[in-house]
């Protein structure tokens, strides 16, 4: 009997062993997935224009060298400490162009003590490919001298701004961090300008949706379906809101039609002349 009773035993332990095991050991972290967004504020330190000032200005700074440069705000750092948790956010969204790791990643941790004091955290996450020209003992340089120095006071628009000005001044003329992949061609080098430039994308998409308001106007006078003009119409209305997720093209672009459909129509009540009176008329 005593030699059934062995491999029971052995049996009994395993699977204790096993479930111990699986209980120690944690699970893996999860991390927060990309946005789309070079400027991820989920700390909320940040108003609206301050966000897509950063935004823009990060854009602009891909555009120009091809480097891509990211900032997050958090007050979760999902069990890691941030060493670790923006080394993995930076490798796990992969920020950079693949044939020159040319990213840069700002990862702040924000802790709210209370209504009066914080503590704050963050680092200088540097692409392998811009270790050359942003070293550690200058990412260390420019977090205290442009940055930290803002964030003690709260400051922190201003903080992020002028770090990543710094840097970016640091890599603008290597260019050993150019990607061959950063050519933005297409579609995306539209959005791209649109967002750089929104009054300007605003100004051309308003002039047709002036055109087409007043070719449905015409329309409609005469007694026809406007159905042309109200598709384009629509079409351009998509195609502003599409161009800049800011919303800022469609914005200027609806300003600029009513803007011109009311300069125009006044315009057209004014008539010139060099009709005179003497006084003559009828009163009672």
């Amino acid at each position: 009997m005593e030699s059934y009773r062995q491999p029971a035993y052995l049996l009994i332990l395993a699977v204790l062993a096993l479930s111990v095991t699986l209980n120690v050991v944690p699970e893996a972290y999860s991390l927060p997935e990309p946005s789309g967004y070079m400027i991820n504020d989920w700390a909320y330190l940040l108003t609206w224009e301050e966000d897509d000032s950063l935004e823009g200005l990060c854009r602009a700074i891909e555009e120009d060298t091809t480097v891509e440069v990211y900032v997050v705000t958090t007050t979760d750092l999902e069990g890691y400490d941030l060493s670790e948790y923006s080394y993995r956010l930076f490798n796990d969204w992969g920020i950079g162009k693949a044939d020159v790791n040319n990213g840069l990643l700002l990862a702040f941790h924000y802790v709210d003590i209370n209504s009066t004091h914080f503590s704050y955290e963050f680092r200088i996450e540097v692409g392998r490919g811009l270790e050359g020209v942003i070293t550690d003992s200058e990412a260390g340089r420019i977090g205290r001298d442009n940055m930290s120095t803002w964030f003690d006071w709260a400051y922190f628009y201003d903080g992020f701004y002028e770090g990543i000005l710094e840097l970016y001044n640091k890599f603008k003329d290597d260019p050993s961090v150019v990607s061959s992949e950063g050519t933005i061609i297409g579609f995306a080098a539209l959005q791209a300008w649109a967002y750089a430039n929104p009054l300007l994308a605003g100004v051309f998409i308003g002039v047709g949706l002036w055109f087409a308001g007043a070719m449905t106007q015409v329309a409609l006078l005469r007694g026809r379906i406007a159905a042309v003009p109200l598709v384009f119409m629509a079409g351009l209305v998509l195609f502003a809101w599409w161009l800049d997720g800011s919303l800022l093209v469609l914005f200027y672009s609806i300003a600029i039609a009513i803007g011109a459909t009311v300069t125009v129509r006044g315009a057209g009540r004014v008539r010139g002349g060099g009709g005179r009176t003497e006084g003559g008329g009828w009163r009672t």
